[in-house]
């Protein structure tokens, strides 16, 4: 299996024909998509002004990449200090997870992604890379105001996702 930052190359790739760029976008999101992989294809397609007919826009798939990368280089500076934090507690005898686990390992199921898995269509509207600093640093115990996804301080709406309920403000949920 090839890397994401090969396919963010080939995504980059002029030479290459479009769909095969758009291929490659789409692979990317298979090895990170913070709010699962419609939700956050249709977030970048919104936030990338991808058009239907990629011909209109090709650049906009290399925002849509640019922007999944910031995010996921985030993700990767906070995972890989977990994991040293991890394998310190590990060292010192504490073998059960902390409660609650970061937000990269949760099950779907676990937080509020799983209403966007019912519906991609809802989903934040910050950048990747602001839901991702937002989720790391409630993982480090901020207590930050707000809808846990975007931070919105309206009112919260409980919605069924089939596994439970999930509260978030309108905009999320």
């Amino acid at each position: 299996m090839t890397s994401f930052l090969s396919h963010r190359a080939r995504v980059h790739d002029a030479q290459l024909p479009l769909h095969r760029r758009h291929s490659a976008l789409r692979t990317c999101l298979t090895v990170f998509a913070p709010y699962g992989l419609r939700a956050t294809y249709h977030h970048l397609t919104l936030g990338a002004a991808i058009p239907r007919r990629l011909e209109a826009d090709p650049d906009a798939l290399a925002r849509a990449v640019e922007e999944l990368h910031e995010a996921r280089v985030l993700w990767l500076v906070r995972a890989e200090e977990y994991a040293v934090q991890r394998r310190a507690e590990k060292q010192g005898g504490r073998r059960a997870l902390p409660n609650p686990r970061p937000w990269w390992l949760r099950s779907w199921w676990e937080g509020p992604e799983r209403a966007w898995f019912e519906d991609p269509f809802r989903h934040p509207s910050l950048r990747l890379s602001e839901y991702v600093r937002r989720q790391n640093a409630l993982l480090d115990g901020a207590d930050l105001p707000g809808c846990t996804a975007c931070g919105d301080e309206g009112p919260r709406v409980l919605s069924s996702t089939g596994h439970g309920r999930v509260e978030l403000c309108r905009g999320c949920a």
